[in-house]
């Protein structure tokens, strides 16, 4: 019989585990995980993205599938909210996979140098492994920051 979480932080990651479990195979991969409430009354938000863009069907076989992942566990004491997601446009970019696709989006990052935070509002010039570039109205060559030094990201919404 598996171990029931002690705190939540164990709890986010277990449930991470089996939302990785319930999309491995497909093109989706787990951006965030955050659950709230308390026994008997929690919510379990997931959130999922593609490379190229998550359909609603792909997100309601994960949704599935990560319920009878949930159910069969007996991860969650109680009756929960299970909702499985897009991350959609108003939540910050969370990993370094997820920047590729919004090359040539207006972007605000806020980023370490040292012990400050810098922020920069522009266009994502480019995106690899280890950084990206926003090019900024009035700099001759796009800031490049590396992921590490990454606080937050928003994709800046056109209207």
């Amino acid at each position: 019989m598996p171990q029931l979480p002690t705190d939540n932080l164990d709890l986010v990651a277990r449930v991470r585990a089996l939302a990785e479990d319930a999309v491995d195979g497909t093109d989706l991969y787990v951006v965030d995980v955050e659950v709230r409430g308390r026994q008997g009354g929690r919510v379990v938000d997931v959130f999922v993205d593609a490379d190229d863009g998550a359909g609603i069907d792909a997100i309601k076989e994960a949704s599935r599938s990560l319920s009878f992942l949930l159910d069969t566990e007996d991860l969650i004491k109680g009756q929960y909210r299970l909702n499985v997601s897009s991350p959609g446009a108003d939540r910050p970019l969370a990993l370094p996979r997820q920047y590729p696709k919004h090359v040539g989006r207006d972007v605000e990052v806020t980023y370490a140098v040292g012990e400050e935070l810098v922020t920069v509002t522009g266009t994502l010039a480019r995106a690899d492994e280890t950084t990206i570039a926003v090019a900024v109205a009035g700099q001759d060559a796009p800031t490049g920051i590396t992921y590490d030094t990454i606080r937050e990201a928003r994709v800046l919404l056109p209207w």
